[in-house]
């Protein structure tokens, strides 16, 4: 088949629908399938990523370096080029994007099916008053339009999936976000105490939360240490409140590292995950069992799922540093079996992207009795 990704953002940019995105389109190129990536991020041009071939064009009106607008035409210029490039498939990612609502009306309009995955949970979470009524106008309009247009919808968790439902109407079918496997070379050392945040410094994200919590460990006399891994806006920030804190020597501010060198310092940890965020499914809980960890979480998408399956993932009643240092005090008192990749082997790239051409096939062949 030949399948093009339709999106906003892509690696080198960094997150966890671009990761989605990357891995999806390897995964997929690696099963003898032609990928195509067209999208706004980067120098603008064609390269190649592996085998995948990347076409980066302008974008305008940039919000927060994450939402980018096309220009004018591109609708009809993407069509046209979808039919020339003869592809079987368009796929786009979250309803908010624009150009998962171009991609959806060129792919229309060119004739070709589209598969559009939903990573978002629920509206935007924000206290700014103006970004709440931009966000929550953009869902009612377009967004909507994407998620009612796509000719099938896959949500990366059931609470996905539920507010695809509460927002558009709309069926959607649970394709969970997925790793890559774990390396068999990998020395993974048992330290529960050793405790990591990794996402967004962005509010909301939890990163406050986490120094919160590891402060009262500490003045309570636990021999906790900790990592805060991930960039944002609000970086400099979380490093002054360490400092505040007297935190300096117990937290170390790692900042943006790569998916690998994150994987290795998840290995034998406990991930604490304090978001109060819509997200979708976080990948890093899945990494932390897959690399023999633990898992401290506020309620989120995926979360019982994999508690369910028998790893180590502790979840809180409510969303409160209170609660969480109550699990955190738990687990550090009786630390559970470390995770086992063998428990989340079906939440990993080489079979999702196996899953996800089989329902690329199925969509064509259907479509075109």
């Amino acid at each position: 088949m030949r399948i093009a990704l339709i999106v906003n953002n892509y690696p080198p940019m960094v997150g966890g629908i671009e990761y989605h995105e990357e891995n999806l389109a390897h995964g997929i190129a690696a099963l003898g399938h032609d990928v195509w990536v067209i999208n706004l991020a980067g120098p603008v041009g064609q390269r190649l990523d592996g085998q995948v071939r990347v076409l980066s064009g302008k974008g305008y009106l940039s919000i927060s370096d994450i939402i980018r607008v096309p220009a004018l035409g591109t609708t009809r210029r993407l069509a046209a080029w979808l039919r020339n490039n003869r592809i079987d498939v368009v796929s786009t990612h979250t309803r908010f994007f624009p150009m998962s609502f171009v991609g959806v009306r060129a792919a229309h309009q060119a004739g070709i099916p589209v598969i559009h995955t939903e990573h978002g949970s629920g509206y935007v979470t924000t206290k700014n008053p103006v970004i709440w009524l931009g966000s929550r106008f953009v869902d009612l309009t377009f967004g909507r339009s994407v998620l009612r247009s796509a000719d099938k919808v896959l949500g990366v968790s059931e609470n996905v999936v539920d507010f695809v439902r509460k927002l558009s109407g709309r069926r959607a079918d649970v394709f969970y976000n997925a790793i890559t496997p774990p390396s068999p070379e990998a020395v993974r050392e048992d330290r529960p105490s050793h405790l990591i945040f990794i996402g967004r410094m962005v509010p909301g994200k939890g990163w406050d939360t986490f120094i919160d919590a590891v402060k009262i460990l500490k003045s309570e006399g636990y021999d906790v240490e900790a990592e805060l891994i991930g960039a944002g806006t609000q970086l400099e920030l979380a490093r002054a409140k360490v400092t505040e804190m007297e935190l300096s020597d117990t937290i170390d501010v790692v900042g943006q590292v790569s998916p690998a060198e994150a994987r290795r310092r998840l290995a034998g940890a406990t991930l604490v995950n304090p978001t109060i965020l819509s997200e979708g499914f976080q990948t890093t809980l899945v990494e932390s069992i897959a690399e023999a960890g633990r898992v401290v979480t506020y309620p989120v998408p995926g979360a019982q799922m994999l508690a369910e399956r028998g790893a180590p993932v502790a979840i809180t009643q409510q969303r409160s540093v209170e609660e969480l240092v109550k699990e955190l005090r738990q687990l550090l008192a009786a630390p559970p079996t470390p995770g086992e990749a063998e428990t989340v082997k079906d939440l990993m790239w080489p079979q999702q992207s196996a899953t996800y051409c089989h329902i690329c096939s199925t969509l064509k062949t259907t479509l075109q009795r």
